[in-house]
């Protein structure tokens, strides 16, 4: 290969051509580093660690990083429970604590970037623990550990929304009931009460087609639009 063919590669763009005494300054100075993908003038990408310019490598006084099996996971397992705990206790109690459990998922993140710093590795950049799962699969890059955290989150999250449509259509039915009372009552001039309200289907969004049971026993076809905090039920004639 020519004396001037190696490149690096740096936020999605090649650099090059360098020197291997470059490189090897470069590897020295940790401009790049081990994992850094570069191309010695022929062949595929590799990784700085799979060529020649390995010995090159910037390695600080003490001991190497642990193992990736020696690396507490109990953090991002953390994400994971807090996700799907999150999920229930807002279907439980129908409030939405989506910023408090943010906070927790935030402060798990940034404690688990410690501990991976404390191993002796590299831990993803700081800002990504905004994005949960993009810190969960870089983590996982890193270590080159198995990805089991990352698919479980994100099985968590899919849960957790799950339940929080639940728990909208549970408050919408359970407000929507009193309404569906008030208009027998006032415009049909009728006595019966409304039992329970049970959505049947989303034609669209935020437009609901729901049965109404009574407490004479008889069931209704009633709609229910909902615009932001606004709920209009409409009952055909009886």
């Amino acid at each position: 290969m020519s004396e001037g063919s190696w490149y690096y590669a740096l936020n999605g763009s090649r650099q090059g051509p360098f020197t291997m005494d470059q490189m090897k300054e470069f590897a020295a100075s940790n401009a790049i580093h081990a994992e850094t993908k570069v191309w010695p003038g022929a062949g595929e990408w590799v990784s700085l660690k799979d060529t020649d310019l390995n010995n090159s490598i910037h390695r600080p006084a003490g001991p190497p990083p642990l193992a990736a099996s020696e690396i507490d996971n109990r953090f991002v397992w953390g994400l994971v429970g807090i996700q799907l705990v999150g999920g229930v206790i807002e279907f439980i109690s129908g409030v939405s604590l989506w910023w408090m459990f943010l906070i927790l998922n935030v402060g798990l993140c940034v404690a688990d970037e410690k501990r991976l710093k404390a191993a002796g590795h590299a831990a993803p950049t700081a800002w990504w623990v905004i994005l949960i799962p993009v810190y969960l699969w870089k983590r996982a890059n890193l270590l080159g550990q198995n990805k089991n955290y990352f698919y479980a989150w994100v099985a968590a999250f899919v849960v957790s929304l799950s339940l929080a449509a639940a728990s909208g259509k549970s408050a919408l039915e359970e407000a929507a009931c009193p309404l569906v009372t008030d208009i027998i009552h006032k415009q049909f001039y009728q006595s019966s009460s409304c039992l329970a309200v049970t959505i049947d289907d989303e034609p669209k969004s935020g437009f609901y087609r729901a049965t109404a049971l009574l407490d004479n026993g008889n069931e209704i076809d009633i709609t229910i639009e909902q615009k932001g905090e606004t709920i209009y039920v409409r009952v055909p004639q009886q």
